[in-house]
């Protein structure tokens, strides 16, 4: 295995290459493939990330941890880019795998309840009969800032979601969520509110 890298990017731009992360387990299964982690690096802790050839993870700066994070970069030539200060709580996955040529990218400010799953693919192909060809190809997925998927939710392939909407508990996102500022929840989800915003804190009463 030639040609993988772990790259560290300060505030200048300058990159320099490293051999580890603290508390990231990162297994390269073939060529060519970077991790990328812009200063100050997110604050990995039990979290376990693979990559396949060529492929490419790119973290932006944070100053928040990660915990029990798996992150599947198998797709050959594909790309995971997260931005900054991404906020997951434990047991989040994201999963980038199988079929070439497949990107996710995240947003800024967002946020992931526990068991949250981010996917471009289903993994494995299901064949039509008649054609021999799969009908199940994986799409990229593109999540906007300041989005927050709160527990359980399974974002899947070719799906987008616009800035500052709020994934409800249980969902399962299979279509694009355009709307800003907007609530979707359910099974298929489906928007259920609009005209809203989140924050961290509660306001002052």
């Amino acid at each position: 295995m030639f040609g993988n890298r772990i790259y560290k990017i300060d505030k200048n731009g300058k990159k320099r290459r490293v051999f580890w992360i603290r508390g990231l387990r990162i297994k390269f299964h073939g060529h060519n493939a970077q991790v990328i982690l812009h200063e100050p690096v997110v604050r990995f802790r039990n979290s376990f990330m693979e990559l396949s050839d060529d492929a490419k993870v790119i973290f932006k700066s944070s100053r928040t941890k990660l915990r029990q994070m798996y992150i599947s970069a198998m797709s050959k030539n594909g790309t995971i880019e997260i931005g900054h200060d991404l906020l997951p709580n434990t047991n989040c996955r994201i999963l980038n795998y199988r079929e070439p040529n497949l990107h996710i990218k995240i947003g800024d400010n967002c946020m992931m309840g526990p068991n949250v799953i981010v996917q471009s693919s289903d993994a494995h192909p299901i064949i039509d009969l008649e054609t021999g060809q799969a009908i199940n190809r994986g799409a990229d997925v593109e999540i906007g800032d300041h989005v927050w998927m709160t527990t359980n939710v399974t974002v899947m392939k070719g799906v987008k979601i616009a800035n500052d909407c709020i994934i409800g508990a249980n969902s399962i996102v299979s279509k694009d969520c355009t709307d800003p500022n907007s609530i979707y929840a359910g099974t298929p989800a489906k928007k259920i509110k609009d005209g809203v915003n989140w924050n961290h804190e509660f306001p002052k009463e």
